[in-house]
């Protein structure tokens, strides 16, 4: 076939395009009379009866036999907007996380058909701030450098809350945007790619851009071409910004690396981490990953010489890290969720004009079963999973399909103070309100969170002291840096700590240790009261002490034990419909075709099928099976043949590689 160039007018007469559904190939059309066309531009083509957006990938003058064919309907792109590298990369992301390659195109690209410049942010226009960094900033900021000219691309940065982490990703920023290319910045939140947006606005101005879906699709496309074209030299936002297109990339920035809004759960069900080491090692970039709590697998690839682990120490100025103090609740009931410690904090922190903050884990709400007198919960004795209780009085493993009736007494102590827990917190923020009569409270949730500008009010508020006590979900864990912030309480840590998953504890770690560096950020001491039901966890040792080393060492040895993450990599097969009986049949046959691909291929083993821990969801039944593997490539054939069969009418099969979370 005769190609042409990249962004050439096609002097011949047919167009190869893709499209974004899950269909294999490319699709040949013709290309209008007089019409222009461009390689890896887009138009609109009638695909099966439907005016779709298709991705053009070559022009050429050969004439397709056997079929008429249609001709493209309209140019949405005069020009190319994207080019061989964003091609290699939609290539990557479909092979390994099984999509078609336009639907990977179709999630890499922005959906806009004109650019519109009405995005506006409350900040001026020109940069001012310079950004002076500490000894221990400098350090880590120079090895950075140096290393990476020594040919090491790949970068961790472990730097405690209030390090100053953001000044050593600015100043690296700087420093590759002077060098003419360009810089990815991504952030895990919507919400925390605002407060971002502001301090990295006061550094470099209009040279930045904003990029998620809190905008406009004709707003992304215009921050899009601006990236693209070089206009604008640096960029923030979420993780679909991880496909930003740039004339050359010379750093792409991870903050929160260890964050699971990373991961996408649409196909095609993508990393931002994988995606961006890939990019790097192909475009010859510096990767630079950080948190105050990286996750188990990046802190082992760095230990393993994979990247190269840098570490910020000291809190910024003089704030020194809160004291945690784990307060144990005696009842899951709704009205003992403020325990006597939290309530002297909270009451003395706002008498003397100073600020709370509060965290409501609200993902927790997959109830399990606690012993009220030793604290201790129900697992199973297979994966060291809690077990979760269904509303026949079955305690069931979502991993594996374990179960048991609910026992009478505790079988650790004998007690019969079995309690379930895992509801009753809608009622927190009406309880908080009761106590504190007269409390400015602000909340903070996905809800509240969409109204346009709710960050930047939240933000002067708090700066302001117009604020009393921030309740909020995870959102409040993640980059605020307010200097007044007295008190931070967990209303219950145990709800996220004993969902079935494996990163459970992983999860929970970082949150709590995250929200905990909320406080004492300024010239007043923070303290932290951390309410559960089982103090005597391991997680609330080490959390109490502030000792993320420890808890990583522990919870390697787990994990090396049970061959999970990282010591091997997890693929979940999971099959929903509206019939049960189908999705248990199709399951079954699934998980049949798996055992005998795989027979006889090392180190994999399969679990399952089970009922998902969600086991319904919107009308539909959903049964999974969780396959463990050394290496993706060597079960990757068996799961194309799993994702062939023929599953019965309205089951569908998702197929997810390296899952976050598994409910």
């Amino acid at each position: 076939m005769a190609e042409h160039a990249p962004g050439t007018i096609a002097p011949a007469s047919f167009a190869d395009v893709c499209v974004g559904f899950p269909v294999e190939g490319m699709f040949t059309y013709s290309v209008p009379e007089g019409t222009a066309v461009r390689v890896f531009s887009r138009v609109k083509v009638d695909f099966r009866g439907r005016t779709v957006t298709a991705f053009v990938l070559a022009v050429h003058g050969n004439t397709p036999a056997g079929f008429e064919v249609k001709e493209i309907r309209s140019v949405i792109d005069e020009s190319p907007i994207f080019d061989e590298r964003l091609l290699d990369c939609a290539r990557y992301v479909a092979e390994n996380y099984f999509s078609s390659l336009g639907e990977a195109l179709a999630t890499a690209l922005p959906s806009g058909e004109r650019p519109s410049k009405r995005y506006r942010h409350p900040f001026g226009d020109s940069a001012s701030r310079s950004i002076v960094l500490t000894g221990e900033q400098q350090a880590v900021y120079d090895a950075i450098v140096a290393s990476f000219d020594a040919g090491s691309p790949f970068h961790l940065l472990h730097g405690i809350t209030g390090s100053g982490k953001t000044e050593v990703y600015m100043e690296i920023a700087r420093r590759f945007m002077s060098a003419g290319t360009s810089v990815i910045y991504l952030v895990p939140e919507i919400s925390l790619s605002s407060q971002i947006f502001e301090r990295l606005h006061d550094v470099f101005g209009d040279e930045l851009i904003v990029y998620h879906s809190r905008l406009t699709a004709q707003q992304r496309l215009h921050n899009w071409m601006r990236f693209y074209s070089g206009d604008a030299k640096i960029a923030v936002g979420t993780r679909s910004a991880v496909f930003l297109q740039c004339p050359r990339l010379g750093v792409l920035i991870i903050d929160e690396e260890h964050d699971g809004s990373y991961k996408e759960h649409s196909t095609p069900r993508y990393n931002a981490r994988r995606i961006a080491l890939y990019r790097c090692r192909k475009e010859g970039a510096l990767l630079l990953m950080g948190s105050a709590t990286p996750s188990v697998e990046s802190l082992y690839a760095a230990e393993r010489g994979l990247m190269k682990l840098h570490a910020l120490k000291g809190r910024y100025g003089k704030a020194v890290l809160p004291e945690i103090e784990i307060v144990r609740l005696s009842s899951a009931r709704p009205e003992a969720v403020l325990s006597t410690a939290l309530k002297l904090h909270t009451k003395r922190a706002i008498d003397g004009g100073l600020q709370a903050i509060y965290l409501l884990n609200r993902r927790g709400f997959a109830p399990f079963v606690v012993c009220g007198e030793c604290s201790a919960v129900l697992e199973c004795p297979q994966c060291s999973i809690s077990l979760n209780f269904h509303s026949d009085g079955n305690m069931l493993c979502h991993y594996c399909g374990y179960q048991r009736r609910l026992p009478e007494a505790c079988p650790a102590c004998g007690a019969e103070r079995l309690e379930k827990v895992g509801s009753g917190t809608q009622r927190v923020e009406e309880i908080i309100a009761n106590t504190f009569h007269g409390s400015r409270i602000f909340r903070l949730d996905q809800d509240s969170s969409r109204k346009k500008d709710a960050i930047f009010e939240l933000i002067e508020k708090m700066r302001a002291g117009e604020i009393d006590i921030l309740l909020g979900t995870q959102m409040v864990a993640k980059g605020f840096d307010f200097h007044n912030v007295a008190v931070v309480g967990v209303v219950l840590a145990d709800i996220g700590l004993n969902f079935p998953d494996f990163r459970a504890s992983e999860r929970v770690f970082s949150l709590l240790l995250q929200v905990a560096g909320r406080g004492g950020r300024g010239d007043v001491p923070g303290r932290v009261i951390i309410q559960t039901f089982n103090e005597d966890h391991y997680v609330f040792a080490f959390l109490k002490n502030h000792d993320y080393y420890g808890f990583y060492r522990h919870e390697l040895s787990v994990r090396r034990a049970l061959g999970y993450p990282p010591f091997s990599r997890i693929t979940r097969l999971l099959a929903r419909g509206p019939d049960e009986d189908a999705v248990t049949l199709a399951m079954a046959r699934v998980a049949e075709v798996l055992r005998a691909e795989l027979k006889g291929v090392e180190n994999v083993v399969v679990l399952g099928p089970a009922k998902a821990p969600l086991a319904r969801i919107g009308g539909n039944h959903r049964h999974h099976v969780i396959i463990k593997a050394r290496d993706i490539g060597s079960i990757r054939p068996a799961l194309h043949r799993a994702g062939a069969e023929r599953l019965g009418r309205g089951v569908y099969l998702e197929i997810d590689v390296d899952p976050f979370d598994m409910l």
